[in-house]
């Protein structure tokens, strides 16, 4: 395992040790970075992330500063906005529950998305975009060019060679609540809205690796041209339920009950089949801290020995 992959790795369990962030319990991780390279007009800051009378809030700003990722060079950005994953939680096939209510509104500008990526792009994620990542991504609601009463749901496989899915026509996404499931099977994608079948994929090449949730609202980009006079936006998520058969593998609805917990329930990365209780040990606790000590130790000795790259 190279010396980024293992920081990267113990940042991810290391960091819940010292206090959830932004008042989300350990399932979820809040990105501090720059966007990516065909989203680029806002940083992704944990500030803008928070629990808000049983909601997930994530509230994008216009509000210059600078930020960086991995693969952006520190620059300045006209807006700052918010971006969730799965901490660690991952799951080969089931039924994903979201009720959420999207900031914005028509023609602002605003690009919420709710989605899942490849569980080879998760530890990498919170830092940048990882081109070593496997790159399979499953739009479970995304709204495009400013049209809030349309919900694309979507794959996009093998480098975007396959990009199946509908847009589903719905009320004004900005002023309602709606549940957004998708369930998903060996070769079989089944979108609904509020319980409705909006859209279905059936196809050979349908993502078939273990993924893991995340939520996000960029500004501008994908999301259409900018109103400034309709800032802030913020995107309520009322719970987040992964089921599979009649199990309940992961389950937040960002309510107090959960706020001081540990990991509820967790797909471990090395084994994508087995649901159990995250037991944070003392052991696994110092396990992680040598990994990260010798990982950054490599790094920078690899550095004082060949110079800067």
């Amino acid at each position: 395992m190279h010396g980024r992959t293992l920081i990267l790795t113990a940042v991810l369990w290391l960091t819940p040790l010292a206090k959830a962030q932004a008042g989300l319990n350990d399932q979820w991780i809040a990105f501090e970075r720059a966007g990516a390279p065909n989203s680029n007009l806002q940083c992704f800051f944990s500030r803008n992330v928070g629990i808000s009378a049983g909601y997930l809030a994530i509230t994008a700003r216009a509000e210059a500063t600078n930020c960086s990722s991995f693969d952006l060079q520190s620059a300045s950005y006209p807006y700052t906005s918010g971006f969730v994953a799965m901490r660690r939680f991952n799951f080969l096939y089931g039924t994903v529950a979201v009720r959420a209510k999207f900031g914005g509104g028509g023609r602002t500008g605003a690009w919420p998305i709710v989605w899942m990526a490849d569980a080879s792009c998760q530890a990498s994620d919170p830092t940048g975009t990882d081109d070593d990542c496997n790159e399979q991504e499953i739009d479970v609601a995304e709204i495009l060019n400013g049209n809030f009463t349309q919900v694309n749901q979507q794959i996009h496989v093998d480098r975007f060679k396959h990009e199946d899915g509908c847009k589903a026509p719905t009320s004004d996404v900005s002023r309602d609540f709606h549940v957004y499931q998708l369930d998903w099977f060996p070769g079989s994608l089944v979108f609904k809205i509020d319980g409705v079948v909006t859209c279905t994929v059936i196809r050979s090449y349908v993502p078939a690796s273990p993924m893991y949730l995340k939520i996000s609202t960029f500004v501008g980009g994908y999301g259409g041209p900018v109103d400034n006079t309709s800032l802030p936006w913020t995107t309520l998520i009322d719970y987040v339920k992964v089921t599979r058969g009649s199990d309940l593998i992961f389950n937040d609805g960002f309510g107090p009950e959960l706020a001081d917990q540990p990991v509820a329930i967790t797909t471990p990365l090395s084994s994508p089949d087995h649901e159990k209780r995250s037991l944070r040990t003392p052991i696994i606790t110092a396990c992680l801290v040598i990994i990260a000590v010798v990982a950054a130790y490599q790094v920078c000795g690899w550095k004082r020995q060949g110079g800067t790259s």
